[in-house]
């Protein structure tokens, strides 16, 4: 069975310091026609190879809980176990983690050394809030790269999708940002505020058939909200979790005249998590909302959009996903309906892949801000960076 997989040892792509314990991944892919058993190792030994030392002998040790029977690794998919891996103090330099008993990659890194902290600077007050012994933001240890990392994060699924019927090509991008600095002072002494954050969503239709191939519409939808992960449940080895949020999110078309389209609105959302974490999930996330300010420019808009929506998710994490997203009008027959399958593409040549296939039906009233009150219907496929 060794020979019909492929083993891929994955970790850190920044450098990394010496004596840290770090979390790598071994990826088990399956490149055959017919499901495969794969059972993981609690422990796996290992050897680091650096210009410093010739070798140092060590062990990966599994984090979290293992599965006690083997798993099934379906056909053209994957699964994964994290493990940790603890650094000797003395690496420096380019190494390499290579594992004894498995047939994979060796996993390339740049461990860099500790520094001794420098004597503690004279602190300065800052808008009362940092005081004598709480952290104090440090302009000399920015990293862009990090704090980008640490502070920008998925929202709605980014996805490119075509089809045949006009509007062709529909697009979007959305993204969060987490507005406190967890290791700031005022994230220390009020934990709960790193929940809050901005967030930016832009959904657009592309119509390839006019001449020009115009825009037809796009919404833009900036937004300010508070999530809360976590409320019930979440333990690594659990299978049910239940999530809040809430916010005030704009929405409008950026168009002028009678094409102007725009409304705001205040939502709570919970998002309930059946299932675990590796394997199939169930996730319901109603949404209720009620429209704040003026409404001029879509006047009977929420005869359309109603005052609530409900996102339907099942599937696997790292497999096949169908979600449902549901909006009743004032009547029946006035909301809309749509439905996302997308299934990964990290299996192909190796991992080299990081996205989805994606196929997408839409029913109903709404799909654009602009035509809010008539009705469509639409079936693209394409791809998708984000789900």
């Amino acid at each position: 069975m060794a020979q019909e997989v492929t083993q891929v040892l994955s970790g850190p792509l920044t450098p990394v310091d010496s004596g840290s314990r770090i979390r790598v991944s071994v990826n088990v892919l399956n490149g055959t026609t017919q499901a495969l058993p794969w059972i993981f190792p609690g422990e796996i030994r290992c050897r680091i190879l650096s210009g410093s030392t010739s070798e140092v002998h060590s062990s990966l040790i599994a984090a979290g809980s293992l599965e006690p029977a083997a798993t099934a690794v379906q056909p053209g998919g994957f699964i994964r176990q994290d493990y940790w891996l603890t650094l000797p103090d003395h690496l420096e330099g380019r190494v390499a983690v290579e594992l004894l008993e498995l047939r994979a990659n060796p996993l390339a890194m740049e461990v860099r050394p500790v520094v001794a902290e420098p004597e503690p600077k004279e602190r300065r007050p800052f808008l009362s809030l940092i005081k004598k012994g709480e952290p104090e933001f440090e302009p000399d240890n920015f990293e862009p790269g990090r704090f980008f990392k640490e502070h920008f994060s998925g929202y709605e699924p980014i996805y490119f999708i075509a089809g045949t019927e006009s509007p062709n090509a529909k697009f979007q991008i959305s993204f969060k940002y987490q507005l406190l600095n967890k290791d700031g002072a005022l994230a220390q002494r009020a934990p709960m505020l790193t929940g809050l954050h901005v967030g930016y969503t832009q959904t657009s239709l592309w119509d390839w058939n006019e001449v020009s191939a115009p825009f037809l519409d796009s919404s833009y939808k900036p937004e300010l909200l508070y999530s809360w992960e976590r409320v019930l449940g979440g333990q690594p080895d659990g299978s049910c979790r239940l999530d809040l949020q809430t916010g005030f999110q704009h929405e409008s078309n950026g168009k002028a005249g009678d094409d102007s389209r725009s409304l705001n609105i205040a939502y709570v959302r919970p998002t309930l998590m059946l299932g675990r974490v590796d394997g199939f999930q169930f996730i319901l996330g109603p949404r209720a909302w009620f429209y704040v300010g003026d409404l001029s420019d879509n006047p009977d808009i929420d005869r359309f959009r109603g005052y609530a929506d409900l996102k339907v998710a099942a599937g696997w994490q790292r497999g096949l996903m169908l979600s449902a997203l549901g909006r009743l009008g004032d009547e029946w027959d006035r909301g809309s309906l749509q439905l996302d399958l997308t299934y990964p593409m990290m299996s192909l040549l190796s991992g080299s892949f990081s996205v989805y296939l994606h196929a997408q039906y839409f029913t109903g009233y709404g799909e654009s801000l602009l035509l809010y009150n008539e009705r469509s219907e639409a079936f693209r496929v394409g791809f998708s960076l984000y789900r």
